[in-house]
């Protein structure tokens, strides 16, 4: 019996310690655990962000689509704050034109859900650092969670190098906690009307409804964002901050 009992213990102990976390550089050269490529591949060939390897797909009018995606089934319910490096290579005569954007599923991949805007490509960029959150209880403790980063082509022939991804968990926190700590948009649940505090840092704002499908996107000029428009129900809204960093909060209207 106490055999069983230390057993149960210890099984309690290491799911509840157990959170998403991911700090991958693609150094050893070949595809790390728990990522799935789709045209991309590791390569030294371009200079990546850091290191000596990163993630690469040349897009042209006979490669136009190439995706990354990182599956984990270690999530306790947390805040999940990502970034990833990314940046483009032309070759001679060649020009950028595509887009790239960033997904999560917590089904395993059957639906996902956008996490900030498209990112536009259309010149030669140096190594830039995306950054995103989702908020606590978006993604269940336990769910199949997977994050996408996929390329799509436009025009020309160029490469996006992918590096540096890291995905940091925080620990489940009690709905007091989370008051303290969550993007500051009041009231929640609201009526017709939404505030942002430090709204001068803020470029945009952007509503989804559960399925990821964009609803409305508003140019922050005051801190005043009227949803009169929306229907009751829960919506994901994504900051987009000046400084090119995004947020996302789970928002609720009654």
């Amino acid at each position: 019996m106490k055999k069983i009992l230390l057993s149960i213990s210890f099984i309690t102990v290491a799911f509840s310690s157990a959170q998403i976390s991911l700090n991958e550089g693609f150094e050893s050269g070949s595809t790390p655990t728990g990522f799935t490529n789709v045209s991309f591949f590791p390569s030294k060939v371009l200079t990546p962000c850091t290191g000596t390897y990163g993630l690469t797909r040349n897009f042209w009018s006979g490669g136009i689509a190439g995706s990354t995606t990182y599956s984990s089934t270690l999530s306790n319910g947390g805040k999940i704050d990502i970034s990833f490096a990314y940046k483009t290579h032309i070759y001679s005569g060649g020009s950028v034109n595509g887009t790239l954007k960033a997904e999560y599923s917590i089904d395993g991949g059957q639906n996902y859900t956008a996490l900030g805007t498209t990112i536009n490509l259309n010149s030669l960029i140096a190594c830039t650092t995306w950054s995103g959150s989702i908020p606590q209880n978006v993604v269940p403790s336990g769910a199949n969670f997977k994050f996408r980063v996929s390329g799509q082509w436009t025009s020309g022939e160029y490469n996006v190098i992918l590096d540096d991804f890291k995905l940091t968990q925080s620990p489940f926190l009690a709905t007091s906690d989370i008051a303290k700590k969550e993007i500051p948009v009041y009231p929640n649940p609201f009526k017709d009307i939404i505030y942002l505090d430090n709204a001068d840092a803020v470029k945009s704002v952007s509503i989804a409804d559960v399925s990821g499908r964009n609803i409305k996107t508003v140019a922050v000029a005051s801190k005043e964002i009227r949803l009169s428009e929306l229907k009751k129900g829960i919506y994901i809204l994504t900051i987009e901050n000046k400084d090119g960093s995004y947020k996302q909060t789970k928002l609720i209207k009654d």
